[in-house]
């Protein structure tokens, strides 16, 4: 890469947090705590249906309040793949939203504290840069990683969520760095790839080893190899 990387920007799920053990054996066991039993992999399949299909409502001004219409909605649908919606949806749907708040449900990327310790002895502030909401503090807070990040960039605080340009160019200001010195590493293609470099940042993708990416993504497996394919000041 031509420039130097002179900070860092993470995203959170998919890249440096993954939910444990899944996000359907999460559900069964919410679920059946409130009556309700279904098989975790038939959940899986249908929280993925559900999360491709459903868009956040534009209608509703408050963050916060748009993203836990968001979710709720995302449960819904996943549910009614399934069977009817329970009579007790709404305390079903409170527990499941707690549930996500805690840093057990949870797997850090094993690579990350490795990435951190290098980063700081390089004197390179890292940041998170994340479409999530407020619960991301308390998995952060559990996992010992509230004070690592020289900033928490969350897009129901600041009010622009990626691919918006917004939430980059706040972070840039706010980090007082250019923006073609910023590097975002995150696993969605068109949110954090074509979003930072939309904004003039650099960028890697962060998949799997099995899955498919575009070419020209710096696309990376794991988070130690961004010190092979980056130089950092």
């Amino acid at each position: 890469m031509s420039n130097l990387v002179e900070a860092i920007s993470f995203d959170a799920a998919g890249t440096l947090l993954f939910p444990k053990p899944s996000v359907g054996v999460i559900y069964q066991e919410v679920l059946a705590a409130h009556e309700l039993v279904l098989d975790s992999h038939h959940l899986e399949q249908a929280f993925q249906a559900s999360f491709k299909k459903v868009k956040k409502d534009p209608s509703i001004p408050e963050p916060e309040i748009r993203e836990r219409a968001y979710w709720k909605t995302v449960v819904a649908e996943s549910i009614l793949h399934l069977t009817s919606l329970p009579n007790n949806y709404e305390t079903v749907f409170a527990a499941l939203w707690q549930e996500f708040a805690k840093g057990s449900r949870w797997r850090l990327n094993e690579g990350a504290f490795d990435l951190f310790d290098f980063l700081d002895s390089r004197g390179t502030p890292f940041v998170l840069l994340t479409n999530w909401d407020a619960r991301v503090r308390s998995v952060l807070s559990d996992h010992g990683l509230l004070d690592r990040f020289s900033y928490l960039f969350i897009s129901c605080e600041i009010g622009s969520e990626k691919p918006d340009r917004g939430i980059f160019d706040f972070a840039a200001s706010s980090l007082g760095i250019k923006p073609d010195n910023i590097l975002h590493v995150g696993d969605h293609y068109n949110q954090d790839v074509l979003g930072a470099r939309n904004a003039g940042w650099m960028a890697a993708h962060f998949t799997c080893a099995d899955e498919s990416t575009a070419e020209d993504a710096n696309t990376i497996s794991r988070l130690g190899e961004l010190c092979d394919k980056f130089e950092f000041a």
